[in-house]
């Protein structure tokens, strides 16, 4: 079933473009509707069955697609949409949709508040938007979620919800990977960082983050707003109790992925170091990030 979403695409590429303004939240003194631009286009279809709950007093949407290819024991990604983007662009964007019906994966597309989450605040940087600033809980909005897909779709695999999104999306993941991993098996993202101020996690939990090198909305450096990415990466290694040294592989001339692998409870830290905007999904190296961010998942389940 085709579901109609207010949205602002165009196209696929337009799709792309209008994830671009996810990092908004870098500029989160903008208001919600200066933070991207107009395309024209007032309607498009986010694919899969549409959902409504009530969390909180406030009713909350997101789309399942379970492709013909899933029969049993499925496993599920939770794709989270960029600041000022849609469940819809990030569908049309990510990859991960594609992949999806590929491999047998069902794939989840929730729709933040304002076009935003609540990836938390502090000293790590800030984001986003309404969701951020209005305190909206979020994370208790994908446990009503989640439960509710475990009875909706006998077909999924309990033991095997995945996270992923980009910028604010991708925090908002690496929140749940920290304060949810009851129920998120593991987590790999693009763009963004954990933004809690998590000292340690209920159990280890394998987390992969993808950023790119020319990223200039949410620096790959340590910064004013930002933690930086290798910060974030050896945050993660600490929370989840890696030992030794991360081993470093090119992935192109320009490329590379660093991995801790003896973690705990088999668990992996790991980053992707790109030749990238913030946009990782349009990198400069022809990687693809949906596979990639699938390989970085498909391992792990939950205890």
């Amino acid at each position: 079933m085709r579901v109609q979403i207010k949205t602002q695409l165009l196209s696929t590429l337009s799709a792309a473009a209008l994830v671009m303004t996810t990092a908004g939240c870098a500029m989160d003194e903008a208001t919600d509707d200066e933070a991207g631009p107009t395309l024209g286009v007032e309607s498009s279809d986010v694919q899969g069955t549409a959902f409504s709950i009530s969390v909180g007093g406030r009713t909350r949407t997101y789309a399942v697609s379970r492709p013909s290819t899933c029969t049993a024991n499925c496993p599920v990604i939770i794709d989270f949409h960029g600041f000022t983007s849609t469940n819809t662009g990030e569908q049309n964007a990510s990859g991960i949709f594609q992949l999806g019906n590929q491999q047998g994966v069902i794939t989840v597309w929730p729709q933040g508040v304002s076009n935003s989450w609540n990836a938390g605040s502090g000293q790590f940087g800030s984001c986003c938007g309404t969701a951020q600033r209005n305190n909206i809980n979020d994370v208790a909005f994908v446990r009503a979620m989640v439960a509710k897909i475990k009875v909706d779709f006998p077909q999924a695999d309990p033991r095997r919800f995945y996270t992923t999104g980009i910028s604010n999306g991708c925090a908002f993941s690496q929140r749940l990977a920290a304060a949810a991993s009851h129920i998120i098996a593991a987590a790999a993202c693009s763009s963004l960082y954990l933004l809690t101020a998590q000292t340690s996690l209920a159990r280890p939990i394998s987390v992969t983050e993808i950023h790119g090198l020319q990223d200039r909305t949410v620096s790959y450096a340590q910064s004013s707003s930002w933690t930086g990415a290798q910060n974030n990466f050896h945050r993660w290694a600490t929370l989840n109790g890696c030992t030794g040294a991360a081993v470093r592989t090119d992935l192109t001339a320009n490329s590379f992925v660093e991995r801790f692998s003896s973690c705990a409870s088999g668990t992996q830290v790991a980053l992707y170091s790109i030749r990238s905007g913030h946009i990782t999904y349009n990198n400069n190296d022809g990687l693809n990030i949906a596979q990639i961010t699938w390989d970085n998942l498909k391992s792990f389940t939950l205890p």
